[in-house]
């Protein structure tokens, strides 16, 4: 009997015809493509990274079998592979050269990168030629390196994926390569319809001083009717650290209807290091009603304002502090009034009981704090060093792996003779006691980066763990394609459905967690506008996880706006955090795991803000 085999979801990448959109209704079909024991064994083989076990399935009499080894191979992405999927392009079937072509994209070098394109111009299904071609693109963008004008001539392509990418790649091109390039992405802000696409182009006129490109950006921050479109211009202006923008950008962080823009707006401000206008900021810090934007404006004022101002804003920010605002206001509270608090306090409550997220802010407003010292000579380099090797080595005997993780982190910009002081022999073996080897992965990989520097050796390279949670089957074959999962907010209800066709694993742990209640009263800890909403962490503060981890699973639909994704600290470590996409974000397709799409309420998603609680998240019945 011939197996069921899976859509063309691969052409989505470039063509967009075939990806599903967040109004997408279809009705799921009963059942599960994984409770056949064909594909099950090339499910098991992706489990444990069986190359050789999954180019031998390229071989098999059943194009099911072949499409799903495919797959497989482009979740695995070993360059072994390069033979066995090169030999694959040629493959009778259509599906399968499709996800071939995913694979082979994924470990292609130039020769192999020759061969996809040219299996690309031959292929006689339109589908799956734009579908190669476009995953021919996105090799080529990670292999070549290619002048402004090549990657603007895309824009004018007719798939909106490859615009998309086109576009994101230019945006982050550094300041003289995209300078002389103003005339002709003006003119593609004009033209272009697709809102992501867009995006892009705007986020990359931030290196533009041109007056025709700065009237732009404000037409755009202050009366585009998209808040994306808004969010990418407020970030651009902001990157210009122009006074004479300043007033505008603390104009859109208090009147501007979307959180998104406001959040950008407020960090904008932060980012200047001329003064500001702290009388300004000060009456719009008072006037504000949203203490998102309030109090990291109170933070602005004790930068900016004059003494008698900084003295009245520093009270009331102690009659806050009396208060309890919940842990991420208290946060950001902690950091506006970081360089006022003595630094036995903010050492009190980084190794004290308040909520994760709160002491991570004090610490990082303990370091801030002596380097500001330092830096208007109140304290010499030694004096700041003894303090910091003294407070640090508390922090690191703490056990705290966030805080462990936080402060591996920061020494990455020290000296190595300051790591030599640090980090002794005697302090980095009771850290690693206190850190379990899989919950807190990503806390030893920056261990071991910091230990790195103050050896003088090159980063280690990321090792994925070893296989540790296989894949529950019987749960598997009881979820469907399209199986719901609604996720309640005070903002309003998500609802998302999963694809376990492409991401079995990925959503198998997902239902696990939600029917365990896991995420009930768990927050939204990561928001970038115009990026992700990130939540789940069981700290809250992004530096939690499971005592377990999953393989990465990578599919043929990308991240669009609306997919959902598992966070990683690399290859095969995701485990309990999840992220809705706010936008397009191309440049994660084949790195980290998408298991879902929202079906509703997407514009809830992007009203979140940091610290907003998932009161409820359940399976849809």
């Amino acid at each position: 009997m011939r197996l069921p085999i899976l859509p063309l979801l691969f052409a989505a990448l470039v063509a967009g015809c075939a990806e599903t959109t967040p109004e997408d209704r279809t009705v799921p079909t009963p059942g599960g493509r994984w409770t056949d024991a064909r594909l099950q064994a090339v499910l098991q083989a992706q489990d444990h990274r069986r190359t050789a076990d999954l180019c031998a399935m390229l071989q098999d009499s059943v194009a099911a079998v072949r499409e799903a080894a495919a797959l497989a191979l482009a979740s695995v992405q070993d360059s072994a592979a390069r033979p066995c999927l090169l030999a694959a392009l040629r493959d009778a079937d259509a599906t399968v050269r499709g996800a071939v072509g995913l694979a082979l994209s994924g470990v292609a070098d130039s020769l192999a990168l020759a061969a996809l394109l040219a299996v690309a111009e031959q292929e006689p299904d339109s589908m799956v030629r734009a579908g190669l071609l476009g995953v021919g693109f996105a090799a080529e963008l990670r292999l070549r390196k290619h002048d402004p004008d090549w990657y603007i001539s895309y824009l004018e392509s007719d798939h909106r994926g490859v615009r998309r990418r086109a576009a994101q790649t230019l945006s982050r091109l550094p300041r003289e390569v995209l300078a002389p390039t103003a005339a002709s992405v003006l003119h593609a802000v004009q033209v272009e319809r697709d809102p992501a696409v867009r995006q892009f182009l705007v986020a990359s006129l931030k290196h533009h001083a041109t007056r025709g490109v700065t009237d732009t950006l404000r037409r755009l921050a202050e009366r585009d009717s998209m808040p994306q479109i808004r969010i990418a211009a407020v970030r651009a202006l902001g990157a210009k650290e122009d006074t004479l923008l300043a007033p505008l950008l603390l104009e859109r962080a208090t009147t501007d209807p979307d959180p998104g823009v406001r959040q950008v707006a407020v960090e904008q401000l932060q980012r200047y290091h001329v003064h500001l206008d702290g009388d300004a900021i000060w009456k719009a810090a008072q006037e504000s009603s949203d203490y998102r934007v309030k109090l990291p404006l109170y933070g602005l004022v004790m930068k900016h304002a004059g003494p008698e101002t900084r003295v009245i804003c520093r009270m009331l920010m102690e009659s806050m502090r009396r208060q309890d605002l919940g842990p991420y206001l208290n946060a950001a509270l902690i950091t506006a009034l970081g360089p006022t608090l003595p630094q036995d306090t903010l050492l009190a409550v980084v190794l004290g009981d308040r909520p994760a997220v709160e002491r991570q802010a004090a610490l990082t407003a303990s370091m801030a704090q002596f380097q500001e010292k330092l830096k208007a000579g109140e304290i010499d380099q030694a004096g700041r060093d003894r303090w910091l090797v003294g407070q640090l080595r508390q922090v690191l005997a703490s056990g705290d792996a966030g805080l462990i993780a936080a402060v591996c982190d920061r020494l990455a910009e020290e000296r190595p003779d300051l790591l030599r002081q640090l980090l002794t022999e005697p302090v980095v073996a009771r850290a690693r006691e206190a850190l379990h080897p899989v919950r807190d992965l990503e806390t030893l990989q920056l261990l071991d980066q910091a230990l790195a520097r103050r050896d003088g050796r090159e980063p280690p390279v990321h090792a994925a763990p070893p296989f540790n949670h296989p894949i529950d089957r019987a749960r598997l074959g009881l979820l469907r394609d399209g199986q719901r999962y609604r996720i309640v907010t005070a903002k309003g209800t998500i609802v998302l459905a999963i694809e376990p066709a492409t991401a079995p694993g990925s959503c198998v742990a997902f239902d696990s967690l939600v029917t365990a209640g896991y995420y009930d009263g768990k927050a939204f800890h990561r928001i970038v506008p115009n990026f992700v909403a990130q939540g789940g962490c069981p700290r809250g503060d992004g530096f939690g996880g499971m005592p377990w981890t999953l393989r990465t699973e990578v599919g043929p639909r990308g991240f669009v706006e609306g997919a959902v994704g598992l966070a990683s600290a690399g290859r095969d470590t995701e485990s309990c955090q999840f992220f809705i996409m706010l936008s397009a974000a191309p440049h994660l397709d084949g790195r980290y795991t998408r298991f879902a799409r929202v079906i509703s309420g997407l514009e809830v998603a992007r009203r979140l803000e940091v610290g907003d609680v998932m009161t409820k998240v359940e399976r849809v019945r």
